[in-house]
């Protein structure tokens, strides 16, 4: 019998836009393997929707797993900061051969989305910021590519609560926090994953939350594991947009020895972008195009931080990234 602190999966179609968001992507997919006569002649897409098998829900400020082809989520809580920040994160299980998406995922695939609510005393105190990615790899299928990861990963998650009890209004029971996901994973079948994930924090869930070490070490190290903001000696030190010429530039300061791995860019619907191409310049910056296309209907310059930038880079101590907007020149 399945252990009661995991859930099943169902085949459930309960939102229109994210079953056609999951359409296009299969299509995508189908015409792929259509496409290149190497991959297996069984490529077809199927659809998983996650959901709850019963109304429990996981103690010990974690959520119960959902299980899909593939992998997994769950939600994950570390102790609670004074100021009421509340560290999170959605940890991903992925099989081997199995991969998941980035904010912008490339030529296919679905971005990961996540809302979070809470319900109980306290609740009115609850804020959710969004969640943060990693730095994510790019994987080649012919001429087609995707950002993503290939091994498990955590995406902490932006929380803050009331500073006392379960909130200021000083009720006691317990806050419980309601995530609702949507994901892709995907090897030759594509899981669009709709979850909804409850934890329910005790009172005074700082001292509750000690009683997991473990996971509080985990989500910090979720944390630890984003890019880094712009320093010194490791920043955009120029961005322009040449609509001309159809792609953006930038002039790249790099730590001392490092050598650029490559830049990843997230951007409004509608955007798409192309391999980079870099040198390193005679100041010793480095100088990197990118192809883009626009929305149709776009002109002038792309608002100052619509685009975000992850660069990552090689050092001689290992890999290292750094997440910044950008503010295009005129």
């Amino acid at each position: 019998m399945r252990d009661t602190q995991r859930r099943r999966t169902l085949p459930i179609f309960s939102d229109v836009a994210k079953t056609a968001m999951a359409l296009s992507m299969i299509e995508r997919r189908i015409l792929q393997s259509l496409t290149y006569s190497s991959r297996v002649a069984t490529l077809f897409a199927v659809f998983f929707f996650a959901c709850a098998a019963g109304p429990d829900t996981a103690s010990a400020a974690r959520s119960a797993w959902v299980d899909t082809a593939g992998g997994g989520i769950r939600l994950v809580t570390g102790a609670r900061l004074a100021d009421g920040t509340l560290p999170a994160m959605l940890e991903i299980r992925l099989e081997p051969g199995w991969r998941t998406y980035w904010t912008d995922p490339g030529a296919s695939g679905i971005p990961p989305e996540v809302t979070i609510t809470a319900t109980g005393p306290g609740a009115d105190d609850f804020v959710y910021s969004g969640l943060r990615l990693p730095p994510p790899k790019r994987f080649a299928e012919g001429d087609l590519t995707y950002t993503g990861y290939d091994q498990p990963v955590a995406f902490p998650l932006l929380l803050k609560t009331g500073t006392g009890g379960s909130g200021n209004s000083g009720a006691s029971g317990a806050l419980t926090l309601e995530a609702s996901v949507f994901l892709g994973i995907c090897k030759s079948i594509c899981i669009p994953v709709q979850a909804q994930l409850d934890v329910a924090l005790a009172d005074a869930q700082a001292g509750a939350a000690a009683d997991n070490p473990l996971d509080t070490a985990r989500v910090r190290s979720a944390f630890a594991a984003l890019p880094a903001p712009p320093s010194p000696d490791f920043n955009v030190a120029e961005a322009r947009f040449d609509a001309t010429g159809h792609a953006i530039a930038l002039a790249l300061t790099l730590p001392e020895g490092a050598t650029l791995s490559d830049v990843f860019l997230a951007a409004p619907s509608g955007y798409a972008f192309g391999p980079l191409q870099s040198e390193t310049d005679a100041t010793g910056r480095t100088q990197v195009r990118i192809p883009t296309k626009r929305p149709l209907k776009a002109s002038g310059l792309p608002a100052d931080g619509s685009i975000r930038a992850t660069i990552s880079v090689k050092r001689p101590g290992g890999m290292a990234a750094m997440e910044t907007p950008l503010v295009f020149k005129p």
